[in-house]
């Protein structure tokens, strides 16, 4: 009777089995990125949603987006049925003054929240975020120098200015009128250096002051000796420090060596902070939509606290170069430290963002055939 029993019962098992509910699939999430450059979609996919996906259990789809697009999507959206989960959008602040409604973030919900500090959290351009918005990391402009080709950087903008002549046709100069904002962002910087607090000034008033006309003749003195011609976009200039004609410039630190490994920037560039400001400190920040689902929302404020967990924003700093979000620099392995500034750096030498005008922009980019050599 054994041979029997044993099928019989191998029957009975496999009926029951089959006759077992399935056990539900955790919902999948989907992440809408309006943020990120291609160094930083890259990431996303490679690095951090793999990690949640094994770690949390949880799937997240990718979706790039754009924010007007998305906002007006979201408008759409009834009570419970939004279907993107988590947003990093390029600007925190038009979501929260689109009147979208986002979920509240606490230490509550969001415990690593209580690792940030709590004014990065109180507004972004201006615009008082509410509560809703969890500061993912931060980053700025910074020179980028080829170390192996300029051993002790220019200290500051003033510096840089007297070396002129010794960096002479290596200096890195995007052109003041290609459609990048580092046409801009690497003028705003010499200036302030010159300027300081009358950056705040009315233009029609500041254009008339001697020290802006003193400040103004010196970037364009400056330009001449940059790298010729100069470059229309990035990636020209990239070229160029690939090329070993240009040593050092202004632009995103993280970009810069996240490149640097790529094997599209030489790997010896370093950043630094000139001390009279390199840039303001630019924030991003993640969001939960309020009109998503129950289970959706529950899980991804799951993944919010671990995107701000200290594993996910060392790593942040230790692969993508950008400071993170939470005040957890202490943990960074000290070897960062030899290729980027420490995050008080930074905080102390950063132009205050109120300094970066939109009329200084346009002011650079209508007399941009004055700084073009």
């Amino acid at each position: 009777m054994r041979g029997p029993s044993r099928v019989v019962l191998a029957v009975v098992a496999t009926l029951v089995c089959a006759a077992a509910p399935a056990a539900a699939a955790a919902p999948e999430l989907v992440l809408g990125d309006s943020q990120s450059g291609a160094n930083f979609q890259t990431y996303w996919q490679k690095v951090v949603i793999p990690a949640v996906r094994d770690t949390l259990g949880v799937n997240v789809k990718y979706l790039v987006t754009k924010d007007a697009e998305q906002i007006e999507k979201a408008k759409a959206w009834k009570a419970g049925q939004g279907d993107v989960h988590i947003l990093f959008p390029k600007s925190m602040a038009s979501w929260v003054s689109s009147g979208i409604p986002l979920e509240r973030l606490t230490p509550a919900n969001v415990p690593n929240l209580a690792k940030v500090d709590p004014r990065y959290l109180k507004e972004d351009e201006g615009v008082d975020l509410q509560g809703k918005a969890a500061l993912y990391w931060r980053t700025s402009y910074a020179l980028i120098y080829n170390s192996q080709q300029v051993k002790s950087p220019p200290k500051s903008w003033r510096e840089f200015y007297d070396r002129r002549q010794e960096l002479k046709g290596h200096i890195g100069l995007i052109r003041p009128d290609a459609k990048s904002s580092s046409s801009w962002r690497q003028r705003i910087p010499f200036l302030h250096a010159y300027l300081r607090e009358k950056m705040a000034l009315p233009l029609a008033q500041l254009e008339k002051d001697p020290a802006f006309q003193d400040a103004w003749a010196k970037l364009k003195d400056f330009s001449r000796y940059a790298k010729q011609p100069l470059p229309a976009e990035p990636p020209n200039m990239f070229e160029d420090f690939n090329a070993g004609d240009t040593w050092i410039s202004l632009y995103a630190q993280d970009y810069s060596l996240w490149s640097a490994r790529q094997g599209t920037m030489p790997p010896t560039i370093k950043a630094a902070y000139p001390e009279e400001g390199a840039d303001e400190i630019f924030t991003s920040y993640l969001a939960v939509p309020a009109n998503i689902p129950a289970e959706h929302k529950a899980l991804a404020l799951k993944v919010v606290n671990y995107l701000l967990s200290d594993e996910q924003q060392v790593r942040l700093l230790t692969t993508m170069w950008q400071y993170p979000g939470t005040e957890i620099t202490s943990q960074v392995p000290s070897s960062v430290w030899e290729t980027v500034p420490k995050l008080e750096v930074l905080t102390k030498t950063a132009i205050p963002r109120e300094r970066i005008r939109k009329d200084m922009i346009d002011y650079i980019r209508d007399h941009a055939k004055e700084l073009i050599p």
